[in-house]
């Protein structure tokens, strides 16, 4: 027997024989009908949005915007979900065409920008990170995946303004710090490019490019002690990486069976088969994750809890467990740890598709 949350068809089609059983409506009870269609709709997207389930709540998302077109709740998350499962022309789509007629919506802008950074599409994107700032000159969004634009367009000095200013905005955010670095090192700025890459490795030891570059840099400044304990750093983690990048392949091609079975809603069935392959593969975080998705629908919230806790633990770079733990955490009235994981979440999504590497 399937469990999880009724799906939409089942809700749509309980909506509408309530609406046949009432017979001969008028048009003031059509418009309530209507108005409780949309606000179930968009309450059932969410609680899928939530719980991870981002092809289920994109389904709730467009039947809300058939309801009202230019719904904002609709039409954001409904871009955020195209962009979950890689439909980015989808979610291109539908936010330009809203755009035009909503153009000072910052939400649909924001989303909009990191639509086209998905798809390298940096010019366009830096367009319309400019006219977020316009509207919110502190947006954190905004002030980094511009300084790192204007990185990759070699707009040196113009990078270093806009991270600084995103580092007054959010001190702990390593990819600003990070691209800081690599400015001061396109610029021969050695000595300052060891003091923002040594506050990235203390942000995020495990920064790979971090510590790749902070040894070069170390080197350029005659720190020969730091280049080698860096060189050495950097080794170790570039091995684990690759063997990361590896592994992943593998469970990608062995998941098969689980997807099949989460289509198939046989939610015991997936967590079975994520389960065997976590025998496999113990210490694999995006598995965990995928653990703490199903274990979510099936309404076991303390074993998701441990999962997600356990892929944040393993890779924190990582960016859904933490989006995922914060709504647990809200559910159990841990507020502070509910914010902590948002403040997480809303710093690694900052990181532009397209980043530079080292």
């Amino acid at each position: 027997m399937k469990t999880g949350r009724l799906s939409l068809v089942v809700i749509a089609t309980a909506l509408l024989l309530a609406g046949g059983c009432a017979g001969g409506s008028s048009g003031g009870k059509d418009k309530v009908d209507s108005s409780e269609a949309l606000a179930t709709a968009l309450e059932h997207g969410e609680a899928a949005f939530k719980d991870g389930e981002y092809a289920e709540a994109g389904k709730a998302f467009e039947e809300a915007r058939r309801l009202q077109p230019d719904n904002q709740r609709a039409v954001v998350a409904g871009a955020t979900c195209f962009l979950k499962t890689h439909q980015v022309k989808g979610a291109h789509d539908l936010l330009v065409d809203y755009l035009g007629r909503h153009p000072g919506d910052v939400a649909a802008r924001l989303t909009l920008a990191r639509t086209l950074l998905r798809g390298a599409d940096f010019d366009a994107a830096a367009v319309e990170l400019r006219q977020v700032r316009e509207a919110e000159p502190q947006n954190l969004l905004a002030l980094y995946n511009l300084g790192f634009i204007a990185y990759r367009n070699g707009q040196y000095d113009e990078a270093q303004r806009l991270l600084e200013e995103a580092i007054r905005v959010r001190p702990d955010h390593p990819e600003a710090h990070y691209t800081l670095g690599l400015v001061a090192l396109a610029q021969g700025r050695s000595a300052d490019a060891v003091v923002a890459l040594k506050e990235t490795v203390r942000l995020d030891p495990n920064h790979v490019g971090a510590h790749f570059n902070l040894a070069r840099a170390a080197a350029l400044a005659g720190q020969a002690d730091l280049a080698a304990s860096e060189g050495r750093a950097f080794a170790t983690l570039s091995g684990k990486s690759k063997a990361e990048t590896e592994k992943s392949e593998q469970v990608k091609a062995q998941s098969l069976k689980a997807v099949q079975a989460l289509m198939a809603e046989d939610f015991e069935g997936a967590l079975k088969e994520y389960q065997a392959l976590l025998a496999r593969y113990p210490d694999h975080a995006p598995l965990y994750n995928d653990i703490g998705r199903v274990q979510l629908r099936l309404g076991r919230r303390d074993d998701a809890l441990a999962s997600l806790r356990r892929a944040a633990d393993l890779d924190p770079r990582l960016s859904e467990p933490h989006y995922l733990l914060s709504n647990l955490y809200r559910e159990r009235g841990d507020q502070a740890a509910a914010e902590r994981e948002q403040r997480t979440f809303a710093t690694l999504e900052t990181i532009p598709e397209g980043k530079s590497g080292y």
